[in-house]
């Protein structure tokens, strides 16, 4: 039994958890090796800490449980790259991680669908997302979920300055 529920501070580590494990198994291979070792647990629970804290306006974030575990987790809210601020219309999805145990059980499209209804909740009427360009199981994941690309790119920098080549998605989220 798969329980999707509003995150709270007390979420921190398990979300950090979560977080390293699937860029660990999710990207190996597409990014330096040595960036995926460095991921700290410790570093990403005070961010996630923090954010569940302060909770900046229209920002959300879910996770997944199983067995009161969680094992998979989202965050949505306003665009985080200025160009995409212009719109108050448009909302993002900033992450969606699950622990690789817990891949192609349909959790992740269980996350995706709360996450949407939170960017509704939130007034968005269409979202954005910024995917990493190699990572093929997402970007199939994003498609097969309604998902469109909107033709733009960018270089992101990830942890320790890896360079991320991430495309642009787009979704309607009024039917």
């Amino acid at each position: 039994m798969v329980e999707v529920r509003d995150a709270t501070p007390a979420d921190a580590h398990a979300i950090a958890v979560v977080l390293v494990r699937s860029w660990r198994a999710a990207y190996r291979g597409l990014l330096p090796d040595v960036v995926l070792a460095g991921l700290s647990v410790a570093e990403r629970q005070r961010f996630w800490a923090n954010l569940l804290t302060v909770r900046p306006p229209r920002t959300r974030a879910v996770v997944a449980t199983t067995a009161g575990a969680v094992v998979g987790f989202a965050a949505t809210g306003p665009p985080l790259v200025s160009a995409d601020r212009a719109d108050p219309a448009l909302g993002d999805l900033y992450v969606l991680y699950l622990v690789p145990g817990a891949w192609g059980r349909g959790i992740g499209s269980r996350v995706h669908a709360v996450a949407l209804d939170r960017l509704r909740s939130c007034g968005f009427t269409h979202a954005g997302l910024w995917v990493l360009d190699t990572n093929e199981r997402a970007l199939r994941f994003y498609h097969r979920h309604g998902w469109t690309d909107t033709g733009r790119s960018r270089l992101d920098r990830g942890p320790g300055g890896a360079e991320l080549p991430e495309r642009r998605l787009h979704h309607d989220l009024i039917h």
